[in-house]
């Protein structure tokens, strides 16, 4: 019989993409994560991963694993939940803004899943404020939030630098006008860079307005603008622009938790520890 606590050391690799951070996620020092590896490989005659370059990937084998082992591992927790009355088997709703759901959403849900199976997420992306309505409303159990200064009961649980981003390089000297890509209005972020810059002095046009970051981005991106992330939430190939590029500094971004004010359930109170656990995990200067 296969090992269940070696299939999970197996999809943290898959799940984290690193050894290392597999062995933070089941609590296990890296060495006896390898460990579980080879014993696996031993057990099954093949290789799981093969070296490329200075790192791994799967083998043929090691991709027709992943699906037997997330059988066993959810046959195991529904043992667990449904006989010995162990785990969490519910629903959870949680909403998240849409600029933070592809930065944090990924490994915040594929830990959970990790650790509990057999719980339905529902997700919701909206704007801070809608999202604490609905939390207040009881339409969603928790939610991740921006605009902390004007929503009752945050828990903030991260604090970093906004700042301004682009791809393509960009510098604005004397009496030029800086393009950007922002929210509505009533965005925090989009009220923060519009006093900024009028404390410098400096004019601007909004080439674009959503509060869809999917929106955003391709403008951003081709070049036509700028927008403004706090930055933990700064994607590949994104550059940082500052006063040396002409900007103005922006104000620190307060990243914070809400959640029904009560009947928590097993399930909700689980994945605020693990957002907690996600957010807070690389620490802004």
């Amino acid at each position: 019989m296969l090992d269940t606590d070696q299939l999970r050391s197996f999809l943290a690799i898959i799940d984290t993409g690193s050894f290392t951070r597999a062995a933070e996620r089941v609590n296990k020092t890296q060495s006896a994560i390898s460990m579980h590896i080879r014993r696996l490989e031993e057990q099954l005659g093949v290789g799981l991963f093969v070296k490329q370059g200075r790192g791994m990937r799967l083998s043929a084998s090691g991709e027709q694993l992943i699906a037997h082992a997330r059988t066993m591992l959810q046959a195991e927790a529904a043992a667990l939940a449904g006989i010995a009355g162990k785990g969490l088997t519910g629903r959870v709703r949680v909403g998240i803004p849409d600029d933070y759901a592809e930065p944090f959403l990924p490994a915040i849900l594929s830990n959970y899943r990790a650790r509990y199976p057999l719980v339905e997420i529902a997700v919701v992306c909206e704007s801070s404020v809608l999202l604490s309505e609905r939390v207040r409303a009881r339409d969603l159990d928790l939610a991740v939030v921006t605009d902390c200064a004007i929503i009752p009961d945050v828990e903030i649980i991260r604090e970093e630098p906004l700042v301004w981003i682009t791809r393509a390089p960009m510098t604005f000297g004397p009496g030029s006008t800086v393009p950007l890509a922002l929210g509505g209005p009533t965005c925090y972020w989009r009220q923060q860079t519009e006093a900024a810059l009028a404390r410098a002095g400096m004019a601007y046009r909004i080439v674009l307005v959503s509060n869809n970051y999917a929106a955003i981005a391709p403008i951003v991106d081709s070049g036509l603008a700028v927008t403004v992330l706090p930055l933990g939430a700064i994607r590949p190939g994104q550059r940082v622009l500052d006063e040396n590029n002409g900007l103005p500094t922006l104000p620190r971004s307060r990243m914070g938790l809400i959640r029904a004010a009560t009947n928590q359930t097993r399930e909700a109170l689980a994945l605020a520890d693990e957002i907690r656990a996600v957010v807070g995990m690389q620490k802004a200067a």
